[in-house]
């Protein structure tokens, strides 16, 4: 991620929370419900790491259901934004919850070793990456073979749906005006420039299987699966 980026969010981690559900018409919980499910369907997911974590909430999510599953996982909760991650400790803390570690990190050079996850999981960090292709193959050398990734983000639909989004978003982009202009420029812009498909192939070049994009209610949500060989 690029200091212009860290910069965007951290003059608007006080308000990003609420500004995801604004921008995504509160659907931003279904999606990463959705995740969270696929995550944990895999009996195999146990030592997990969420990468660009943020303010926590899909760690917290899957922490939670783990919890009500009885199920044992270790979540490390990687960003690079220290001021976003104060928030999800916060989070978590009031939550009781143990099972989350917050580590200050950058997603292009992780820090940890070879084969150290069985599970990745991310929301709504690749339309924020400078090299996504550094991104996959850091992506498959933390995770151990058969691991699996669970990446949600969001891009334009097809049809009908997509001029529906892009004159959304245009009217996201002038209440985002009120809060940080190029911040929310940046947000809704990228949505629009993301290519999801592109992405996967690079995945698959970069040594995952059974790479898929499942697309999210509405449309404009999707969630790339895949194994690590």
């Amino acid at each position: 991620m690029s200091k212009r980026i860290h910069d965007l969010f951290t003059r608007i981690y006080m308000r990003y929370d609420f500004m995801n559900h604004l921008f995504s018409m509160d659907m931003d919980k279904l999606w990463r419900r959705r995740a969270e499910l696929i995550a944990l369907s895999d009996s195999r997911c146990r030592n997990i790491i969420d990468i660009g974590a943020g303010t926590g909430d899909l760690s917290i999510g899957i922490a939670l259901r783990a919890r009500r599953m009885q199920r044992k996982v270790n979540i490390e909760a990687v960003d690079i934004n220290e001021r976003m991650m104060t928030l999800g400790r916060r989070k978590a803390g009031e939550k009781g919850l143990n099972s989350i570690r917050f580590a200050k990190g950058d997603v292009l050079r992780l820090k940890y070793g070879n084969n150290e996850f069985d599970t990745a999981v991310s929301a709504f960090v690749l339309r924020n990456l400078d090299d996504f292709g550094r991104f996959a193959k850091e992506l498959h050398r933390i995770i151990s073979p058969g691991g699996r990734i669970v990446l949600l983000d969001m891009a334009l639909p097809g049809g009908a749906a997509r001029h529906f989004f892009i004159a959304y978003f245009k009217v996201m982009q002038a209440i985002g005006r009120l809060v940080d202009p190029e911040a929310y420029e940046w947000l809704t812009g990228s949505v629009a420039r993301y290519d999801k498909h592109k992405a996967a192939s690079v995945l698959r070049k970069s040594g995952f299987a059974d790479v898929k994009v499942a697309n999210v209610f509405p449309g404009v949500a999707f969630i790339i699966t895949g194994r690590r060989q």
